[in-house]
């Protein structure tokens, strides 16, 4: 009897869960079909002139999603490349300063987003020949490396180095032994760490907002900027379709990668 009132317990604690995780979700999926001209719970009709007017309106956010998911793939591009090497380099060699080398490379994750904002804005300042899109492509960088270092370390704490050395007396050559051995043995840590940066990059806005112009805007930014003056469903119609979007990578990573892959 006391085993049922638990699992009882434990089903109606998920479910209280998922509801509180869900319910905004869904309402805001709902909102956005919504024809009047204010937001509003429930609807006073169904439409889909807010999706339309994420195109035709005079606010360009087609451009702005554009300008976010160009800085989100290059830095995370890049931070890969810097982040597996630094990850290997930390946790394969013992070495004095490893742990404050590793603190150094993660410290992004422990400062304030506005603090650190702040301290880029006067810095690029006196670079002149810094575009609006380099500063931030800049921030960028920085913010999200300690994501993919982070998850990278996680798998190689475990990891076999042994594998390795049998690799290479064998006969494998350092990039053979790289491409065939240890990429695939950690390719989980980079996927989920990539995942992250990507996505937080991509969400970024407060380094965006002090670092952009009128020339070139990210989405968080147009969507705050939009927000000052204006309170329609609009800005549901983009968020439906952005959580749309991540549905549908989640089931791609799924089918060829394999999200058990990235929790194991």
């Amino acid at each position: 009897m006391r085993d049922e009132r638990v699992n009882w317990f434990s089903k109606l604690v998920t479910v209280l869960a998922y509801t509180f995780i869900l319910a905004p979700m869904i309402i805001i999926v709902i909102i956005s079909f919504n024809s009047g001209e204010a937001i509003q719970f429930p609807p006073s009709g169904v439409s889909l002139r807010w999706y339309e007017y994420i195109v035709t309106g005079p606010t360009n956010f087609l451009k702005g999603l554009g300008n976010s998911l160009k800085v989100a793939a290059i830095a995370t591009v890049f931070d890969i490349f810097i982040g597996v090497f630094a990850s290997l380099s930390v946790t394969k060699y013992n070495f004095k300063g490893r742990g404050l080398l590793v603190s150094f490379f993660t410290s992004p994750m422990f400062i304030p987003s506005i603090s650190f904002a702040f301290v880029l804005l006067r810095t690029t300042a006196a670079i002149k020949m810094m575009t609006p899109f380099s500063k931030i492509l800049v921030g960028h960088l920085i913010i999200i490396l300690p994501y993919i270092i982070r998850n990278t370390m996680s798998i190689l704490v475990n990891y076999n180095w042994t594998v390795e050395d049998a690799a290479a007396s064998l006969g494998a050559n350092p990039a053979q032994v790289f491409f065939k051995i240890t990429l695939p043995l950690i390719k989980p840590g980079i996927i989920s760490g990539a995942m992250l940066s990507f996505l937080y990059s991509f969400d970024e806005a407060v380094i965006s907002s002090f670092l952009t112009s009128a020339k070139f805007l990210t989405l968080p930014v147009q969507i705050i900027n939009y927000l000052e003056f204006t309170f329609d469903p609009t800005v549901a119609a983009i968020s439906t379709i952005l959580m749309a979007a991540s549905l549908v990578i989640m089931i791609l990573i799924n089918k060829f990668v394999g999200l058990d892959s990235m929790i194991n």
